[in-house]
């Protein structure tokens, strides 16, 4: 299984050259990838953890990240689609994807904060239906010289489109949620299915339901990628939980290897882990401790 390692990019740092160090890092410390989360707003629970911190734009950081180096995987967790514009974030993207040597994961979701939505004058009520539409739009302007793209809110015809991405026919597509609207988009759309607060058992027993839903699609269901977004903790706080049953990586470093090990056996190709603090030497110190101490034995 490999690791993943979620960015600081949504932690407040003061610099946000600091959290291309950290990647920087994660790569010589030989994790597979690297993901920022997006937010445009500090609504509800990021006012209440930021207050007046910065929250990044993550496709900003992943280029500065692309630059800084040279295998490393650049995903997101996630884009939430309702708020771009798809020409738009088809460019950025794809001149992404150039920039990187062909490294981008495209994580895509639709978020719950509607009062972001309310800001972004987007209809919430609507926002799985654009998200459907987004996707289907995202890889006709990525694969056609000239899109042609007719729906219910975007539509698009008779110019010339680029640049196309490095990867063909387009950067793997991770599908995040856990609802079964965010399970018959995996099926439909995705590359990967890319969730959060998942146990290992929550996953094992979605899966049965991903692989119907992709063979209903004339899809596949082996060549989907699985991944989740977890917290890692070196607490050493006894478990009361099984492996099986965690959502949580946390306690001693068996403990840690365990739950990944939990992971690994319910399906999961990649576990991106997600550290909860905004100091940059916390985050140095757990990578450090995190390769030293728990990649040999997964």
């Amino acid at each position: 299984m490999k690791l993943g390692y979620s960015l600081p990019s949504n932690q407040g740092f003061e610099d946000p050259n600091d959290i291309v160090i950290l990647a920087e890092k994660a790569e010589k410390l030989g994790f597979n990838s690297v993901w920022t989360s997006e937010h445009l707003f500090h609504s509800s629970y990021i006012a209440d953890r930021l207050d007046n911190l910065p929250y990044y734009e993550p496709l900003s950081i992943l280029c500065a990240v692309a630059m800084r180096t040279h295998k490393i995987r650049l995903g997101t967790t996630v884009i939430v689609l309702p708020w771009h514009d798809p020409p738009r974030l088809a460019k950025t993207v794809a001149t992404l994807d150039l920039l990187s040597q062909g490294r981008v994961d495209l994580g895509v979701g639709v978020a719950t904060t509607e009062d972001e939505y309310i800001n972004l004058g987007v209809d919430f009520k609507t926002r799985g239906k654009r998200a459907n539409e987004i996707l289907s739009a995202l890889q006709i302007l990525w694969t056609e010289e000239i899109p042609e793209y007719h729906g219910e809110f975007y539509r698009y015809s008779g110019l010339k489109f680029s640049p196309k991405p490095k990867q063909k026919p387009y950067p793997p597509i991770h599908v995040g949620g856990s609802s079964m609207a965010a399970l018959r988009r995996t099926a439909r759309f995705g590359d990967g299915w890319h969730t959060l607060r998942q146990s290992p058992d929550d996953i094992r027993e979605k899966l049965p339901i991903l692989e119907q839903l992709m063979q209903e699609a004339g899809r596949d269901p082996n060549s989907l990628y699985i991944s989740i977004n977890a917290g890692i903790r070196f607490d050493g706080k006894p478990q009361d939980r099984e492996p099986k049953d965690r959502k949580l990586i946390s306690g001693s470093n068996q403990d840690i290897i365990d739950t990944l090990a939990a992971f690994s056996n319910s399906g999961c190709h990649e576990v991106v882990v997600s550290i909860a603090s905004r100091e940059q030497s916390f985050h140095e110190d757990l990578l450090d401790r995190i390769a030293a101490e728990i990649l040999p034995y997964i």
